[in-house]
């Protein structure tokens, strides 16, 4: 799970391999249905997922050890890497420097990319 915009959008994994996003305005949590990224493998795993410092991109580890990267206006997938050897369960962008995250995997490794 994670917060976008200021606490205006809340995004978690759901159980048939999708993330989604609620809109969180005035404490208030309704599904956008609108806004879902797909692809990935998270069912029956928690996983972790992280917007970028600016907010263009949403990312989720699956259980297959990839890094999935998606688009937020359009929801297309931007890319994908093989960064585990067992499921990759969590990611976290550099605060200030967009190019540089952190994922984590059942693998025992904690892996910066540049």
């Amino acid at each position: 799970m994670c917060i976008r915009d200021s606490n205006k959008y809340f995004a978690g994994q759901s159980s048939d391999n999708k993330i989604v996003i609620y809109d969180a305005k005035n404490g208030n949590f309704k599904l956008n249905r609108k806004k879902k990224f797909e692809g990935h493998l998270s069912a029956g795993y928690a996983i972790g997922l992280s917007f970028s410092p600016d907010g263009q991109f949403i990312a989720s580890g699956d259980a297959d050890g990839k890094v999935w990267f998606w688009d937020w206006k359009t929801t297309k997938n931007y890319s994908s890497f093989k960064a585990h050897q067992g499921v990759c369960c969590g990611i976290e962008w550099h605060p200030y420097e967009p190019s540089k995250f952190v994922t984590c995997g059942w693998d025992g490794t904690i892996k910066y990319w540049d």
